[in-house]
């Protein structure tokens, strides 16, 4: 899949997605400690830490080993220096009648998922850079469909390789070009994200040139999947003269062959869109409201399709526990008839289990999705939610598509729309500022859509794991 022109305009792009933090907070840090930024791991990129604040600090004093790693000065007056990183991640799974029993050889299984990365970021005073981090993915036991294959196991290869090259423009301007392997990450990640909880994050192959222009970021580039086809996307604006955040975005997916409800052909698909989020003043309200429609050809029938989600939050005012709840709503588009106008809404490459549900069944295609849920931090470094889901066909000419955009249930021989509901517990605990534990189970209940159409057995999804991150 090829995707062309993707504008974002953010103001300030500190927004939260519903699954495994974006980046995980310094507990329990001294105040006398340097002002280390968070591990940003996955959904954040770990290229976008910045550990020059340790610049001229003894780090043989500080209370943390792992801050010799990373500002390694190369230079007598340390304008060369090297970051060293990495993460080890061991999570056990158990799914109870995968797929609603309808899996072969076996439809119930646990299994153990282990995954390591390693990254040197090494800095060539500020007008060049250079990041590598190398990924090992593997899984022990897993006799589920598919088994292990390439979504579960990948012995040894590379996350991100690329160098950048920063070329000053005046006192408040500079062009940064970048050229190499890396992860893409933009806006709420519906559409783009690398889907860290996933055990082989997709990455991309291409080169970028980031704009900075009094305040503004805006940034070309053009990459392709490391896994599947090929990407392209532009321009990043963050803005700060609004008292909200938006982001604005124009994609372009060309992929050679596709297929839709019946529809072949080559895809060409256009996908403008935005989003806007943030806090109603000092109410305790946050919102976040975000749209696109597709418009475009699959081989001779012509593409009418969308999405819209919306979230309205509440934080009640008890410091101590932060409660938080909140409604949402999202929808998007199927297709009326088979063959002909394609009416499906393509996702792209969105950001795994964060959206829909943790069980990873149902995707952003022909589905009208009403949830709520609650979070609560009863102790430091402890987060606790539980989140409810309802799904509907939008079309009940349409198939029930899964997060792959393949079919999970084929939209011929029933006309029920009602697909089924699912409970989300989850749990985050942050031990240390480098070890996080979480651990969740799911359910979901098979509705009308389920029973009429195969094996429709609920299914429950356990998991726990471990993360080590320095």
């Amino acid at each position: 899949m090829r995707i062309v022109s993707l504008a974002t305009v953010a103001l300030g792009l500190s927004f939260v997605i519903q699954g495994v933090p974006l980046a995980w907070a310094q507990a329990g840090q001294p105040a006398s400690d340097p002002k280390r930024p968070a591990y940003q791991i996955g959904s954040a990129g770990r290229f976008n830490e910045d550990w020059s604040v340790l610049r001229g600090i003894d780090v043989d004093k500080t209370d943390d080993f792992w801050d010799r790693l990373k500002f390694i000065p190369l230079s007598s007056d340390q304008n060369i220096w090297l970051t060293l990183g990495g993460q080890a991640r061991e999570r056990g799974e158990y799914f109870r009648q995968y797929l609603f029993g309808n899996s072969e050889p076996k439809q119930s299984d646990g299994y153990l998922l282990s995954r390591y990365r390693l990254s040197a970021d090494l800095h060539v005073t500020r007008y060049f850079r250079m990041f590598a981090e190398g990924r090992s993915s593997f899984a022990l036991d897993r006799d589920l469909v598919g088994g292990r294959t390439t979504a579960y196991v990948d012995e040894l290869d590379l996350m991100n390789g690329f160098a950048d090259v920063m070329i000053p423009l005046g006192q408040q301007a500079s062009m940064t070009l970048r050229g190499g392997r890396q992860e893409l990450i933009f806006g709420s990640q519906r559409l783009v994200g690398p889907g860290d909880f996933s055990q082989v994050p997709r990455s991309f192959d291409g080169g970028a040139a980031i704009g900075q222009i009094a305040g503004w970021t805006i940034t070309p580039f053009w990459t392709q999947s490391v896994v599947i086809d090929k990407y392209r996307v532009f321009a990043t604006v963050p803005l700060h003269s609004l008292p909200i955040n938006l982001d604005l975005y124009w994609l372009d997916a060309n992929n050679r062959t596709a297929s839709f409800n019946g529809t072949l052909g080559r895809e060409h698909r256009h996908t403008l869109g935005g989003r806007v989020f943030g806090k109603i003043g000092a109410t305790g309200l946050d919102f976040e409201v975000e749209g696109a429609a597709q418009f475009g050809a699959v081989g001779r029938g012509d593409i009418g399709a969308s999405m819209f989600t919306s979230v309205l939050g509440y934080t009640l005012p008890v410091p101590r526990l932060s409660p938080r709840v909140y409604i949402e709503f999202d929808y998007a588009s199927g297709d009326d008839r088979p063959g002909g106008k394609v009416g499906t809404f393509n996702p792209l490459y969105p950001n795994g289990h964060s959206y829909l549900g943790y069980i990873d069944y149902i995707g952003r295609q022909n589905i009208i999705t009403p949830n709520a849920g609650v979070s609560i931090n009863p102790m430091q470094g402890l987060t606790l939610s539980l989140q409810q889901y309802f799904f509907w066909r939008a079309s009940d000419h349409d198939a029930l598509y899964n997060k792959s955009g393949g079919v999970l249930r084929p939209g011929t021989g029933t006309t029920a729309r009602y697909v089924g509901a699912q409970t989300d517990v989850y749990a985050t605990y942050n031990f240390t500022r480098h070890l996080l534990g979480y651990a969740g189970y799911s359910r979901f209940f098979t509705g009308d859509l389920i029973n009429e159409t195969g094996k429709d057995k609920d299914s429950d999804f356990y998991y726990a794991a471990l993360q080590y991150t320095f």
